[in-house]
């Protein structure tokens, strides 16, 4: 029974994040349109019926509540390995203070999984390397659904590399304005990163911590 929840609990959840998000408000105005009501089933117009309908709709109010966990999303795309450096040292910077911290490799990964993690996290990290002037294709591509679905994160910042210069930061926060959030300290330097830069990383996910902390952001 147990396995049979974790997998209508998953399969829904994706179904919320990728289709439903950012209809959160009409959710809730339907929810209390119902609340009431004896239910016996959920018969969804094109998917499965559920027989435990309370179980669902305990999961909807989860997903839709405004209060987010204490939790980082780390898109990120990375031509020559610099910037997954850089996303897999924050990643473990952050775990330390615990923060639970969850990466995604964009162009490689299951872009379903990043719109999951959206649903809870109270910040979005964006990771990229330099293309020309801007940002990698895979992290435009990753900003403009995060925007699109209207996550319900507080901050958000940008992390990454360059070889000559570049508006990478401008671009990814321009393509960002329904993430309702606060640009958090980005981190992009030249080159390889430092021992200066990995102390950038460092200060930047304190920053993230102390930002979690004083808003009692809960754990996974």
């Amino acid at each position: 029974f147990a396995t049979h929840r974790s997998k209508v609990y998953g399969a829904a959840k994706r179904y919320y994040a990728e289709i439903m998000m950012p209809f959160r408000q009409n959710i809730k105005n339907n929810l209390a349109k119902i609340k009431d009501l004896p239910i016996r089933y959920i018969g969804t117009s094109h998917g499965p019926m559920y027989d435990d309908p309370q179980f669902m709709i305990d999961a909807y109010k989860k997903w839709i509540d405004d209060k987010c966990k204490n939790e980082v999303v780390v898109p990120y795309a990375s031509m020559h390995g610099t910037t997954k450096v850089m996303a897999e040292y924050l990643v473990d910077s952050l775990i330390s203070k615990g923060v639970t911290a969850k990466p995604f490799n964009i162009p490689t990964g299951d872009i379903g999984e990043f719109a999951m993690a959206l649903v809870d996290a109270a910040t979005i990290v964006f990771g990229s390397s330099t293309v020309l002037s801007g940002s990698h294709p895979g992290i435009i591509f990753a900003a403009y659904l995060a925007n699109s679905l209207r996550p319900k994160a507080r901050y958000f910042s940008v992390i990454g590399s360059y070889g000559w210069g570049g508006k990478m930061t401008d671009q990814i926060v321009g393509m960002i304005p329904l993430i309702k959030g606060e640009l958090v300290s980005p981190v992009v330097i030249k080159g390889y990163p430092k021992e200066g830069d990995f102390t950038s990383l460092d200060h930047l996910a304190d920053e993230i911590f102390t930002r979690h902390k004083a808003n009692e952001f809960v754990l996974s």
